[in-house]
């Protein structure tokens, strides 16, 4: 696996403390998940058989992101490049169609995908049960989508 240590939080010193990067824009109903273990999969990703606690979301044929509880994962397949990118992504969680509708013009029945949200922001979406979705953004531009989000809620209440 090939890690850069800034972007391997589950790698530092036990005395470095850490923040989430959508910590000053997070509330309800925005649900903060980015202390996931996230790491992306390049080269014949289609063998690449996730543990447990560990989910497979396919970007490309050659693409992929491995989604841990903080672990890095334990892969060993011939050709398989795995990036540590924990410290890079943001992650949250919200709920509802409407609101995703709103946010971003993925089909929704297409998902898990990568697409833009937010006006164009890079992301991957996936469609984790019912009307809860996941959204992965550049930690950089995780406080800017979190706050879209919550604008779109509020234009959507009565």
């Amino acid at each position: 696996m090939t890690e850069l240590a800034f972007l391997s939080p589950g790698r530092c010193a036990p005395d470095v403390p850490l923040a989430s990067p959508l910590a000053r824009a997070l509330r309800e109903p925005v649900r903060d998940v980015s202390t996931l273990g996230k790491f992306e999969l390049r080269g014949p990703v289609a063998s690449a058989q996730p543990g447990p606690g560990e989910e497979l979301i396919p970007i490309s044929a050659t693409r992929a992101l491995l989604v841990t509880d903080g672990a890095p994962p334990r892969l060993a397949q011939p050709g398989l490049r795995v990036y540590d990118l924990s410290g890079g992504l943001a992650a949250f969680e919200v709920e509802g169609e409407r609101l995703m509708r709103r946010l971003t013009d993925l089909d929704l029945l297409l998902l898990p995908a990568a697409g833009p949200v937010a006006r164009g922001v890079p992301a991957i979406v996936e469609r984790r049960s019912g009307e809860t979705f996941r959204i992965f953004v550049q930690q950089e531009l995780g406080h800017y989508v979190v706050e879209v989000v919550l604008d779109i809620v509020a234009g959507l209440e009565p």
